[in-house]
């Protein structure tokens, strides 16, 4: 009972609870309106002055500092264990004068750095930007490390003229240096460079390459090839530090130190370098020195030796592998477009197409090259018609046709050929000939070498010299001589003993190296030893005449023949005074002969080195040896002409006196034989000897 009259009191007391709540929310709804409505109703008073935007109080051109001038959006993650801001849009960094900009970006203004991303640009003032695809940036050492990626394939350094690329490039901002490890390329105004290694200053205009470097010139296509090239984009003059070459279109340069001015084609190497000159042809030339001053522009290359003692020094060294020619001296240039060289301190000229090289010597050596016109031949048909004999018709004769053949000259193309002087105390040497002039004048095209003004002949134990002696080659080897000009030949015998022959002109002829013929006239002197049969000498025989012929075989006198006039005497070895065994003048210059020895393990010629005796000075100084002797009218007998052409006389040579063109050529006068006549006591007007 007492317990069911208790539950409806409960019921009641929750009932109630309720209405009170009820109530409250009621009224409170009602308050809320009332004061929504009142704020409505405000409006804030218009500003009395122009409101502008608060700048924080820092200063924003510290070099210091890393400043967030912009963003689109700005957050701020939490719970990371280091403060960064990540900004997105258009976002804009500076420090200092150096402005970078980015798609998005991590911020560390605690740290003064920053991670950019997307469409990465650097920018300093209007001359140096940088473009790449992501940027790791260091406020406090002002370093930049800049990469590609999908916004930009590169980085890019542009200043002014000046383009860098690669994939990764680091930037110095302190130092204004940007360089690169993983490969790039630098490009300028005028050349293209590669390397593995590369660093470039926008300040300085300094470049410095390493591993596997070129430089592709876009001026004139040539490339260098090196591993340490420094490069300097305000000169265009690349700097060589190592094994380096230089390929163009004709022109290939080897060296390991120097500089090279890309934009004027200039340049000096100062170690040991080699250029190699191609002509059309592809023959090469090349130029070898201790230093070398190259220009393109005029085509010439200059080269020298080292003069400090401190330095190891060689020759420089020009050689035409054509024609198989060697210039070396002290100094040398050498012009590619000309093809001519030039040598002076100690030249030496060496011709070795042939196991005996010929060499060459004087105080200064030109070689060049000499075009010329070379007839071209034809063989042509020449019919001769002839009557033979008569038939009853007679307006019907025979006839008969003869077909003779005729070589004319139907052009003549254009040819090269080289020349060669040595002026100056000039000597030539080899194993079979040695000789001396002031000037020696070589030329391919005649193949004949020009002595000028006291030249001195030597072979074996003869000797030869004249006021001017001309050589002609046959495939290298003398075959005639001549000495238009008055001369003396000598061959030794036994002791102070000369057999010795002069004359006005004197022309010999040569065959495997041995005299075969030898022609002298005008003022001929024949001082001769006759060998007996027991090949001793026991007379001296003294002859003059206005003409000789020497008949030589094997070394041996096979027939002398003197005309038309002959005085003289024999007389025995032991009643001949000193005055008798010379012709007036006579000198045996074996002093002046070049010679070689044994040197070390090979044979060499002792003037190779190019000191110049004093008895050789000393000669040159003195007088011509003759007096020019006008040479009287030519009376060759008609049996004499009957010879080899002998008509092969050149023209005179550049450098050299000028002389009688009439007393060029071997043609003889053709005149009747003088009948032998009463001589003297002692010889016979005509005389005949043999080897009998």
């Amino acid at each position: 009972m007492k317990s069911s009259f208790r539950r409806p009191i409960y019921i009641l007391y929750a009932l109630a609870a309720i209405l009170c709540a009820s109530a409250f929310s009621v009224l409170s709804g009602t308050q809320s309106q009332k004061k929504q409505l009142t704020t409505d109703n405000y409006h804030r008073p218009a500003p009395t002055k122009p409101i502008k935007p608060t700048i924080p109080d820092a200063n924003r051109y510290q070099d210091d500092k890393v400043f967030l001038e912009y963003a689109d959006s700005l957050y701020r993650p939490a719970n990371e264990y280091e403060e960064f801001q990540i900004v997105k849009g258009s976002v804009k960094f500076r420090q200092g004068g150096m402005w970078m900009f980015c798609d998005s970006a991590y911020y560390y203004p605690e740290k003064n750095s920053m991670d950019a991303f997307g469409h990465v640009e650097m920018r300093q003032g209007d001359t140096l930007f940088v473009y790449a695809d992501k940027l790791y940036y260091d406020g406090l050492a002002k370093h930049a490390v800049l990469t590609n990626g999908p916004s930009r394939s590169n980085v890019q350094l542009k200043n002014r003229t000046v383009t860098l690329t690669t994939d990764s490039l680091d930037y110095d901002i302190n130092s204004d240096l940007g360089w690169y490890a993983v490969g790039g390329r630098l490009e300028d105004d005028v050349n293209t460079l590669t390397s593995q290694y590369g660093e470039y200053s926008p300040g300085t205009k300094l470049a410095k390459f390493r591993t596997d470097v070129v430089l592709n010139n876009r001026k004139d296509g040539y490339k260098m090839f090196t591993n340490e090239l420094d490069y300097s984009t305000l000169t265009h003059i690349a700097e060589i530090n190592s094994p380096t070459r230089i390929e163009g279109a004709n022109d290939t340069i080897i060296t390991t130190q120097g500089f090279y001015n890309t934009q004027t084609d200039r340049a000096e190497l100062t170690s040991r370098s080699t250029i190699l000159h191609s002509d059309s042809n592809r023959n090469v030339t090349t130029l070898e020195g201790d230093s070398i001053i190259y220009d393109k522009l005029t085509r010439t290359s200059r080269a020298y030796m080292f003069r400090n003692p401190a330095r190891h020094a060689a020759p420089m060294v020009i050689t035409d592998t054509a024609r198989k020619v060697m210039l070396i001296g002290g100094y040398g240039e050498y012009n590619d477009s000309t093809r001519s060289a030039y040598s002076t301190d100690y030249p030496l000229l060496i011709e070795f197409s042939r196991p005996d090289s010929l060499y060459l010597r004087a105080d200064t050596i030109l070689s060049f090259i000499e075009p010329a016109k070379v007839p071209v031949f034809d063989t042509i048909p020449k019919i001769t018609v002839t009557k033979v004999d008569s038939i009853a018709d007679e307006s019907a004769p025979a006839i008969d046709t003869i077909t003779n053949y005729e070589v004319v000259v139907v052009d003549s193309v254009a040819k090269d050929f080289h020349v060669a002087k040595a002026i100056g105390k000039a000597r030539f040497f080899n194993q079979d000939m040695q000789g001396i002039a002031d000037t020696l004048v070589m030329r391919e095209q005649d193949s004949i070498l020009y002595m000028l003004r006291k030249p001195v002949v030597w072979s074996g134990e003869r000797q030869i010299y004249g006021n001017r002696i001309d050589v002609h080659f046959n495939d290298s080897t003398p075959d005639w001589a001549l000495l238009p000009e008055s001369g003396l030949a000598a061959e030794h015998v036994a002791e102070d003993f000369y057999n010795q022959l002069q004359g006005s002109r004197m022309k010999a002829w040569f065959a495997d190296k041995t005299l075969k013929r030898l022609e002298v006239e005008g003022n001929v002197i024949a001082l001769t030893l006759p060998q007996e049969r027991d090949s001793s000498y026991n007379k001296l025989v003294h002859a003059e005449s206005s003409y000789l012929i020497l008949q030589m075989d094997s070394g041996k006198v096979e027939r002398m023949k003197m005309w038309p006039e002959v005085t003289g005497y024999v007389a025995p070895l032991f009643d001949v005074k000193k005055s008798q065994q010379y012709i007036e003048g006579f000198r045996w210059l074996e002093k002046l002969r070049p010679i070689r020895a044994w040197y070390g393990d090979r044979l060499h010629w002792n003037d190779e080195l190019g000191d110049v005796s004093d008895e050789l000075e000393q000669y040159f100084l003195q007088p011509p040896l003759f007096n020019v002797i006008p040479k009287p009218k030519r009376t060759l007998p008609e049996a004499e002409l009957a010879q080899p052409d002998q008509s092969d006389q050149p023209d005179q040579p550049d450098m050299s006196d000028k002389s009688d063109k009439s007393d060029k050529s071997d043609e003889s006068d053709k005149s009747d034989k003088t009948a032998p006549q009463e001589g003297s006591a002692t010889m016979q007007n005509e005389v005949e000897t043999s080897d009998e």
